[in-house]
């Protein structure tokens, strides 16, 4: 049963937003008011998103409320707590959070966001129920309390994080200033996941996913110029080639994930394998590690080929990328491995 006065954690704690939420066009990506529709269709996902009203459609500014929620509600289930739809929070730590201002105007501009919030209209095939399309709010409601505001997400969203369909963001994503490139980083997020190897996406398309209003060559000079600087964690750049452009996209390679970096350990001795029999490997599989082996303490265990987590997501931009995907006989066998 829901907990009416679930109380949000007011620590720091990891950005988390739900997966769904970050490749499909569900925001505004301009700050001026848009009450136009956003109507996307793709195979057998369909949205439509669109105002209640004269406030607008809801902007990724003030998804930025739903971001802190998912993130309130992961941490409670990493921390073994039971959730709840209806999250209670002071408004100082919730901004705080988001990494903005403790103004008078900074409240003034979250209340607005609620309101828009409540007031967009969703209706989507994507994680529907047998009965048809989803129809939900971005927040069922919203109220001031004694203890600061209370939010009531829709059950869609929170059956989402409760079945872990959640990726971490870097935090550094609310300093993102423009709208095109928040929406661009999320996708990066979800489709290029940790992957060294990257993926590639053209811009036609790329605009379709968006729900971008603006004409095609002007989103392109958007892209563009986010590629020339990059985003957090991902190097972007352009490919021009067979009459369209394509956005590639890959992990940024630093110390802190390159696989060659210092251990910090001395090597016992040069050159010798300590091995019994020469020619003769200890692991008793092919593709498993030795438990003794002075480079891991782990123990022995398969090395997994891929991520097919991130297979399955990155399907849908194959037909953009010049590298077709490995095929796995266990998605056409049975249930994909997580």
């Amino acid at each position: 049963m829901d907990d009416p006065r679930f109380p949000a954690r007011r620590t720091d704690i990891a950005v988390r937003d739900v997966a769904d939420l970050m490749i499909w066009p569900w925001f505004s990506l301009a700050k001026s008011p848009r009450h136009a529709p956003i109507v996307f269709e793709q195979g057998a996902v369909r949205i439509r998103v669109e105002p209640a009203g004269g406030l607008g459609i809801a902007t990724l500014w003030d998804a930025d409320a739903l971001v802190w929620a998912v993130s309130q509600l992961t941490e409670a289930l990493d921390a073994g707590r039971t959730p709840s739809r209806h999250l209670e929070t002071p408004a100082y730590p919730l901004l705080r959070f988001l990494g903005r201002g403790v103004g008078r105007h900074d409240y003034a501009l979250l209340r607005a966001a609620f309101d828009r919030l409540a007031a967009t209209r969703v209706e989507t095939t994507l994680r529907a129920g047998p009965e048809g399309a989803a129809r939900f709010r971005w927040l069922e409601g919203w109220e001031p309390t004694a203890a600061g505001v209370r939010l009531t997400l829709p059950e869609w969203l929170f059956t989402a994080v409760c079945e872990r369909r959640v990726l971490t963001l870097d935090s550094s994503y609310f300093d993102l200033t423009g709208g095109v490139a928040r929406w661009l980083y999320r996708l990066v997020r979800k489709m290029g996941g940790r992957q060294h190897g990257g993926s590639a996406i053209g811009l036609r398309r790329l605009h379709a996913r968006s729900g971008s209003p603006v004409r095609l060559a002007e989103f392109a000079r958007h892209i563009r110029r986010i590629a020339s600087t990059g985003l957090p964690g991902y190097q972007l750049s352009i490919e021009r080639g067979g009459g369209e452009e394509r956005l590639l996209f890959s992990r940024e390679r630093t110390a802190a994930n390159l696989s060659t970096a210092s251990c910090g350990q001395p090597v016992n001795d040069d050159g010798t394998s300590h091995l019994s029999e020469i020619g003769r490997s200890p692991c008793r599989l092919a593709g498993e590690r030795h438990p003794d082996s002075e480079s891991s303490p782990c123990p022995a265990s398969p090395i997994r080929p891929y991520n097919l987590y991130n297979l399955n997501n990155n399907r849908l931009l194959a037909a953009d990328s010049t590298n077709p995907l490995p095929v796995d006989n266990h998605l056409q066998t049975g249930r994909a491995r997580r």
